[in-house]
């Protein structure tokens, strides 16, 4: 079936798609942003936690925490400023 918009025939079909197509690009625009943002909310207050009673050294994306105590146990970090536990 097809009908006439703006002075040219389309179909439901292709008009169908093309609205999908736009919602579907304003999700992925929003939703990135805040899951990033509350996640880095998350790691930043656990990162801050763990600073604030352990010892620590940053070994580019590995940090070494109290190593004269608990050797070989290392926390990945994805950014020097954030570490998160294992």
């Amino acid at each position: 079936m097809s009908y006439r918009r703006f002075g040219r025939a389309r179909s439901l079909r292709s008009d169908r798609a093309s609205v999908q197509a736009r919602a579907r690009s304003l999700r992925s625009d929003r939703a990135p942003a805040r899951s990033r943002s509350l996640r880095s909310d998350r790691v930043s207050t656990r990162a801050r936690s763990l600073r604030s009673d352990r010892a620590e050294w940053t070994f580019g994306r590995y940090v070494a925490i109290e190593p004269w105590l608990e050797l070989g146990r290392y926390v990945a970090t994805e950014r020097s400023t954030c570490s998160v536990a294992v």
